[in-house]
């Protein structure tokens, strides 16, 4: 039974892959130790990641030629991947990419100066272990965690840790208060199983898997947001997707954008209107656009909340 983490089993895969082997769903599965959808997800990642270089027949995978990371990786891409090497300790435990990729990502940062991160440092490597094998067991936590400033206690079902807004956070349900609750990593202090197991339900799984940001809440109905975006910064929202469900309703003559975003919590789009005021304007709901009002106020007057 394999004892390895998420990241080291995906990079073994994508190696694999990359030497040419075939690789079948339930094969990886049965060798991991881990449920077919899981090895789905890997793969799923890979291709997100590395761009379509694989060919499928049936549950099984090959690479129909080889992932030369100097043509499929981007700048960003290996920033991404020296900062996952360097967080988890990768290259201190055991080689996991080649020499090639390495001195690769080494000539890249020699070239890029990235000011901003992909994402946080987090420091505590026993805490991700402890969590990963608490979400791969389905094992109930009992949580302390820092909110406004003191530590809170909550029983907790872990579901998946999830990258959003350049920060790790561990999804689940709070069993003390009954509801879906996104907790920054950064943030838990300390973590105890407790004898409890749970049941993963579908219904939240496939939440998580829509997430846009952290302040997606769970089962409220969609929510349509329309937005005008004035020529002068329309290229920036044509090049970049802010959010996942963004989609361009209308192009003006003049270079106006019409857009539409679709969120359960109107929080969601909320510091993206506000970065890019005031050269955007809410075209509905009315309410949306009440929201950045008050928190404008809020701001000038120096009372928002935190």
């Amino acid at each position: 039974m394999s004892q390895k983490s998420s990241l080291y089993r995906t990079i073994e895969i994508l190696k694999d892959l990359n030497e040419g082997k075939k690789l079948c769903i339930n094969t990886l599965a049965n060798y991991y130790d881990v449920a077919p959808r899981t090895i789905q997800r890997d793969i799923k990642l890979i291709r997100e990641i590395f761009g379509d270089f694989l060919s499928k027949e049936g549950d099984c995978y090959q690479g129909h030629k080889k992932v030369l990371l100097d043509e499929l990786l981007h700048a960003t891409d290996l920033m991404t991947l020296a900062n996952i090497t360097n967080l988890f300790d990768i290259t201190n435990k055991q080689s996991l990419i080649s020499v090639k990729t390495d001195k690769l990502i080494k000539n890249s940062m020699s070239v890029y100066d990235f000011k901003s991160k992909p994402f946080e440092i987090i420091k505590d490597k026993e805490l991700l272990k402890k969590l990963e094998h608490a979400i791969k067991f389905n094992k109930e936590l009992y949580i302390d965690y820092k909110a406004n400033n003191k530590i809170v206690e909550r029983y907790f079902y872990p579901y998946r840790i999830v990258f959003l807004n350049e920060n790790f956070y561990l999804v689940g349900v709070n069993v003390s208060k009954n509801y879906f609750e996104p907790l920054r990593i950064a943030l838990i202090k300390d973590i105890n199983y407790t004898t409890k197991g749970f049941h993963k339900t579908k219904d939240i799984e496939q939440f998580i898997d829509s997430m846009q940001t952290p302040w997606a809440k769970f089962g409220l109905k969609e929510k349509v947001v329309k937005l005008h975006i004035n020529s002068c910064i329309a290229k920036y929202f044509k090049l970049k997707n802010y959010l996942p469900t963004q989609k361009i309703l209308k192009e003006f003559d003049n270079g106006d954008l019409e857009l539409e975003y679709r969120v359960t919590d109107f929080k969601e789009v909320e510091e993206l209107i506000i970065k890019w005021l005031p050269n955007v304007k809410v075209l509905e709901p009315l309410a949306l656009n009440e929201m950045v009002r008050e928190v404008l106020f809020r701001k000038l007057e120096g009372t928002e909340l935190t």
